[in-house]
């Protein structure tokens, strides 16, 4: 095992205030202060929203679907593990297992975490992708972005368009646009 892998939980998802089809998923560290956002379209929002709840909805999202087919055929989802970040896109993969042999799924990360939760199975990320994504928050913040000045909002805002971080940039824009 890579001594370098740190295990995420998800903090939390909430609206966009700009545009109420987007959504952003909170996943950090866990027992640490490091957090990053994922950007979510409004289904895999609903889906991974429904999970933390412990809410079923009407009509199954396709990770029940998916959830079932697997637990009928014996395979188990074991890790789900956020391998990068490039071209604006979260890189996960999931490690499964039927019984006899290990298999490796490359997977969007909403999908990965929707699963992983209904698996009760860990999400790990490396050091490196939380050096590249991640912001350091206090622990009783709500709101990850509220310890940051207008200065170091704007200056993080930089960095992070000219790094190709969209997601996080979106995120620092947002809390901008509500202090102004």
């Amino acid at each position: 095992m890579n001594m370098d892998r740190r295990r995420l939980v998800v903090k939390g998802i909430s609206g966009s205030q700009d545009k109420p089809e987007i959504y952003v998923m909170i996943l950090g560290e866990q027992g640490e202060n490091s957090v990053f956002p994922v950007v979510l379209g409004f289904y895999e929002a609903q889906s991974i929203a429904f999970c933390l709840e412990n809410s079923t909805s009407k009509r199954p999202f396709i990770h029940d679907l998916f959830f079932d087919l697997a637990r009928l055929s014996n395979i188990e989802v074991l890790e789900v593990f956020v391998k990068d970040f490039k071209d604006s896109s979260f890189h996960a993969e999931i490690l499964c297992f039927d019984g006899k042999k290990y298999t490796k799924f490359d997977a969007r990360l909403s999908d990965a975490v929707a699963l992983a939760l209904r698996f009760k199975c860990p999400i790990f990320t490396s050091k490196e992708v939380l050096a590249m994504v991640g912001v350091n928050i206090l622990h009783d913040s709500n709101n990850p972005l509220e310890q940051f000045s207008m200065e170091e909002l704007l200056s993080k805002l930089d960095e992070m368009v000219k790094n190709e971080n969209y997601e996080m940039a979106i995120s620092l824009r947002n809390e901008i646009r509500k202090r102004k």
